[in-house]
C-alpha cells in the first residue's frame, strides 16, 4: 500500500493534470475565453511534468544519458511558463487595481532570470541544483497576485456575481498552492545540500508540493465546471 502510494504521489504532476483537462474536453463549448491562458498553462504542464517524471522514474531502468537523468532544467522552466500565463490570466480579469504593477512584474521576473544567470549562477548549475531564488521568487510572484485579486474584491462594495465562480476557484487553488510551497522552495536546496537526514526530509517534503498540486488541479477542473460563456 506504501509502495502505491509513492507511486501515485510520485507521478501526481502529470495524472493530476488529467483532471482539469478531462472537465475542458467534456465541458470546453462552455468554458470562458477568460480561462484560455490557464488551459494552455496545463497543456505545456502536463507536457513538462511527462519529461520530469519520466526522466525521474526511469532513469536507471532505460538507461537514459546523464543528461537526460537531470529533470531540474525542466522544473525551471515550467517555473517560467507557470508564472507568464498565469500573470497573463491575472490581467485579462481587467481588474482597474495596481494594473501597472500586474504588467510590469512578468517584465520584471525575465529580468530577473536573464541576469541571474548571466552574472548569479551559470546555466551548468541547471543540472547541479535545485533552484530556489528562482521558484521561491515565482511563488511570491503569484501569492501576490493571487492577493491583490483578494484585496480588490474586498474593496467592492458591489455583489460578487456568480459569472466569475470559476476564477474564484482557480485564485483559491492557486493561492493554496503557493502559499503551501513558497517556504519549500525557498530552503529545498539549502535542505539538500545540508546533511543526509536533510536530504530524506527534502526528499519527502516534496510530497507535500504534489498533494497542494493535486489541490490546484482540482479547484481548477471545479473552475471548468463551473464556466459559463453566457
Amino acid at each position: 500500500m506504501d509502495k502505491l502510494l509513492e507511486k501515485l504521489l510520485g507521478w501526481s504532476e502529470v495524472w493530476a493534470l488529467l483532471i482539469p483537462l478531462t472537465i475542458f474536453f467534456l465541458r470546453r463549448k462552455h468554458i470562458s475565453n477568460l480561462l484560455k491562458p490557464v488551459v494552455i498553462y496545463l497543456w505545456i504542464a502536463l507536457a513538462l511534468n511527462s519529461i520530469a517524471d519520466f526522466s525521474w522514474q526511469f532513469q536507471r531502468t532505460l538507461n537514459l544519458p546523464q543528461w537526460a537523468r537531470n529533470n531540474l532544467p525542466v522544473y525551471v522552466v515550467h517555473s517560467i511558463a507557470r508564472l507568464l500565463l498565469f500573470s497573463w490570466f491575472f490581467n485579462r480579469l481587467k481588474q482597474p487595481f495596481l494594473v501597472n504593477i500586474k504588467k510590469l512584474a512578468p517584465v520584471l521576473f525575465l529580468i530577473f532570470v536573464v541576469i541571474y544567470f548571466s552574472f548569479i549562477k551559470s546555466f551548468k548549475s541547471l543540472y547541479g541544483e535545485f533552484n530556489s531564488p528562482l521558484h521561491a521568487t515565482e511563488a511570491a510572484l503569484l501569492l501576490f497576485y493571487c492577493l491583490q485579486y483578494y484585496w480588490f474584491l474586498l474593496k467592492q462594495e458591489e455583489t460578487h456575481f456568480s459569472r466569475t465562480r470559476s476564477v474564484d476557484w482557480i485564485v483559491a487553488g492557486l493561492t493554496i498552492y503557493v502559499a503551501v510551497n513558497f517556504f519549500i522552495f525557498l530552503f529545498y536546496d539549502a535542505l539538500m545540500k545540508t546533511s543526509e537526514r536533510s536530504w530524506n526530509f527534502a526528499y519527502h517534503i516534496w510530497d507535500v508540493h504534489n498533494i497542494s498540486y493535486i489541490v490546484l488541479c482540482c479547484f481548477i477542473a471545479k473552475a471548468f465546471y463551473d464556466s459559463d460563456t453566457s
